[in-house]
């Protein structure tokens, strides 16, 4: 096809037959014409754009797919108030994959970067290199701003500005996982090694760089959070030329968990080795920064808590090490450990190491001999491998995969799922990572929908419903003709590859009238102490009632029930009720406990509003 003059070097445009391209008159061509921006491309040699004139972004919209085939697009220059990237802005539909921004120099008022402005679609496997000058808000050394996915990416990129400085990137509102980053960055204030500002979620990612300030809010990973950050840890040197300087957060007001920083931090006011002012909620995590402040308030892992934090233990399970070994000063706030100390496991206590089945099958830590914890995807470090994500294939297919990395495919057993279609995984066993020969199991989806006919139990008080499988649990959603039955746990449950866009139980049936509208729950349901894990529900702005359970009416009672690692996001308006067990409950809810993050609504997370009985109950939960 001719583009406005040029001819690409072959293909349709189809997702089967990409345009290809093999030249920077090619590449530039796709910016020029808007019926090209939601065509598929992919890249059959490096481009060079040294020759081509300075950009704004030479592909300034784009919806379509473009894979970089691991190809590289070299020397970008893009300079002036609208200086970009690459692209000016991956659309929500839009996908770029395997692709390397080297050399770049970019220059722009506003979310500058080397591969994208905006990022609202997914990143895939890409990298950048090179130099991006911010001069007003926003500059990451991948993408500007990101409200979409960033996934296996990392940056080198030399990165400066004023405000919202990142490595990867300026600010995040998506989720960016298993990224790193390794330049130098620099700004004024909302500095960070990988993401200046993060309203988002951070996961699996690390920065090993050299971040300053010359005012305050720098962070190792983030400068500032209000979003979730889990699974990531800094090697960084940190300097804060005021305050609020942390080896992996400058400021927390949202959820830290299982992370941890060494390097260095400095600062004046609020230097943390992990976190230097905490208005948030952060567990099972740990800081070897050396921490000098030479003003006001510091600690080898929080430098300062605010009154803002959560009133329940808003640092759980954390420790940092003694000054006398190179950490940092105790101040009261986390656990003081040796260096002797550090390399035992058992100090350590409530954390999800590898090789403990008794925590769910996520393993988010692992104990190297004679050295300090590190998280399981280190595996330059763990000498084990990354388990692929397998869920959604077919058997065969799956098992292909699993023998491509090393692993031997083990049994398969069956359960229940509303989306994936039988016969494909839903995930594999271990989940996360192993020794490379290790036996994986698939857990693979049996179709259909679960027949409470033939449950052991009848639902009633002498013989209640039992619930032993992840299905099981899900199918409830479909019967709301048993929410006034009895139900009993007769295992821990692992909702891991399960997403639910509404409450799993009662929820809201029309969320365009105010008050709840559709079926409270008015059974039964005893956790008999059992624990359901990694509960994810994920709505848009407009849902209330969120949570296990949307509305729990006054003669329904829950006891005896753990929720472990919840995420539950839901509506932001005034009337939108959102916890991890409940969004509204009228009934009693006795023995009860619950930890992870809810984003929106109101409440203290546990049930978003309360006009029952509470009784026993305990939360470690961070609102976000």
């Amino acid at each position: 096809m001719t583009a406005r003059g040029v001819e690409f070097a072959g293909g349709t445009g189809e997702p089967n037959d990409p345009y290809q391209i093999a030249t920077a008159e090619q590449l530039i061509a796709i910016g020029r014409d808007p019926l090209l921006i939601r065509k598929d491309y992919v890249l059959r040699a490096s481009i060079d754009l040294s020759a081509a004139p300075q950009f704004t972004s030479p592909i300034y919209w784009f919806s379509g797919t473009f894979d970089g085939n691991d190809f590289t697009v070299r020397n970008l220059r893009s300079e002036g108030p609208n200086g970009g990237g690459l692209f000016g802005i991956i659309d929500p539909d839009a996908v770029v994959k395997n692709l390397g921004v080297v050399n770049a120099y970019v220059t722009g008022n506003s979310h500058a970067a080397a591969l994208a402005r905006d990022n609202l679609g997914r990143v895939l496997n890409c990298y950048s290199s090179g130099t991006v000058v911010g001069t007003n808000h926003a500059a990451g050394g991948l993408v500007g701003s990101n409200s979409g996915v960033v996934d296996n990416c990392y940056s080198t990129v030399t990165v400066e500005g004023p405000i919202f400085v990142g490595g990867l990137a300026g600010e995040n509102m998506g989720i960016i996982s298993f990224c790193h980053s390794t330049g130098e960055i620099t700004g004024g204030s909302h500095v960070g090694g990988l993401v200046g500002d993060n309203m988002g979620t951070i996961d699996s990612s690390y920065c090993a760089a050299k971040v300053s300030a010359s005012f305050m809010w720098v962070g190792g990973l983030t400068g500032y959070n209000s979003g979730k950050i889990t699974s990531c840890y800094a090697a960084a040197t940190v300097t804060g030329e005021y305050g609020s300087a942390g080896g992996l957060v400058g400021i927390n007001a949202g959820m830290v968990s299982s992370c941890y920083s060494t390097g260095s931090v400095t600062g004046e006011d609020d230097v943390g080795g992990l976190v230097g002012e905490n208005q948030g909620k952060i567990v099972t995590s740990y800081s070897a920064a050396a921490v000098l402040g030479y003003g006001w308030e510091e600690g080898g892992l929080v430098g300062i808590m605010y009154a803002s934090a959560p009133k329940v233990n808003p640092i759980k399970d954390c420790y940092f090490l003694d000054w006398a070994d190179g950490g940092g000063a105790d101040n009261g706030l986390g656990t003081v450990l040796t260096s002797v100390q550090m390399r035992q496991q058992a100090s350590f206590e409530n954390w999800d190491f590898w090789g403990n089945a008794d925590d769910g099958i996520r393993d988010l830590w692992f104990m190297p001999k004679d050295a300090y914890p590190v998280l399981a995807w280190q595996t330059e470090i763990t000498g084990l491998q990354v388990v692929p994500n397998v869920s959604g294939l077919p058997l065969d297919e799956a098992r292909v995969v699993l023998i491509a990395a090393g692993f031997v495919p083990g049994n398969v057993s069956y359960d229940f799922h509303k989306t994936i279609p039988a016969g494909c995984v839903i995930h594999a066993v271990p989940y996360t990572t192993a020794p490379a020969g290790t036996t994986v199991d698939l857990i693979l989806s049996s179709g259909g929908t679960y027949d409470w006919a033939e449950n052991p139990g009848n639902g009633t008080a002498d013989n209640p419903y039992q619930i032993r499988t992840p299905g099981q649990l899900e199918s409830l959603t479909d019967h709301l003709e048993l929410w006034d039955k009895y139900f009993v746990l007769t295992a821990d449950l692992d909702m891991v590859g399960r997403t639910y866009s509404a409450a799993l139980i009662a929820p809201d049936t029309d969320i365009s009238q105010s008050g709840f509208q559709g079926t409270p729950f008015r059974g039964r349901f005893d956790g008999r102490g059992r624990t359901i894990r990694n509960l994810t529900i994920s709505t848009d702005w407009q849902h209330d009632y969120v949570g296990l359970f949307g509305m729990i009416a006054s003669a329904g009672r829950i006891a005896n029930l753990n929720l472990a690692e919840a995420q539950v996001k839901g509506g932001s308006g005034s009337n939108s009720y959102v916890g991890v067990l409940a969004g509204y409950n009228a009934g009693t809810i006795v023995h009860c406990s619950a930890s992870g993050a809810v984003h929106g609504g109101k409440g203290d997370g546990f049930v978003g509003v309360n006009s029952g009985i509470l009784t026993d109950c305990e939360a470690e939960i961070a609102r976000i």
